[in-house]
C-alpha cells in the first residue's frame, strides 16, 4: 500500500518551511530546495532562481524510486541519498525517514558547493523535518 500523501496543516507547513529556509540560508550556493511527498507533490519549497518546485518534486520522486530499485537489484540495502553532479551544479536527494508519512528532500546547489557540508546539513534538516512530522497535531 502506498504511503499517504502529506497534506500538513498551516502550523506544520510553517515549521517545515522554516526548516527548509534554514537549510537554504545556512549553505553557500543553494539554488533551490524542495520537500516533496513520495508521490511527487510539493509540500514546501525554497527557490532562489525561480525554478518550478512542482516539476522538481515530481522528478525527485522518480529519481529516488529509480535509485531505490538499483539498490534493491544490487542488494546494497536501503537508499539514503542520491547525489548528482553536472557541469553547472550539484543536486542532493534524500529520503526523510518518518514512519507515518515519508517525504523527500531535494537540494540543488552551485558547482562550488561542498557536497560533504550539503549532505551533513541536509541530514540535520531531515531530522528536524522528521521530528516535526512525528509531533502529534
Amino acid at each position: 500500500m502506498p504511503a499517504p500523501r502529506l497534506v500538513p496543516d498551516d502550523a506544520t507547513r510553517d515549521k517545515l518551511q522554516a526548516h527548509l529556509d534554514g537549510l537554504a540560508g545556512s549553505l553557500h550556493g543553494v539554488r533551490s530546495a524542495v520537500l516533496a511527498s513520495v508521490d511527487g507533490f510539493v509540500v514546501v519549497q525554497t527557490s532562489v532562481n525561480g525554478t518550478s518546485g512542482d516539476r522538481l518534486a515530481a522528478m525527485t520522486s522518480s529519481m529516488l524510486a529509480l535509485a531505490s530499485a538499483v539498490g534493491r537489484e544490487l542488494k546494497i540495502g536501503a537508499l539514503h541519498a542520491l547525489m548528482l553532479e553536472a557541469e553547472g551544479g550539484k543536486v542532493l536527494m534524500l529520503s526523510v525517514g518518518n514512519a507515518g508519512t515519508p517525504v523527500l528532500l531535494m537540494v540543488a546547489c552551485s558547482q562550488r558547493s561542498v557536497m560533504g557540508k550539503v549532505l551533513w546539513t541536509a541530514k540535520e534538516c531531515a531530522k528536524e523535518i522528521a521530528s516535526t512530522l512525528s509531533t502529534p497535531r
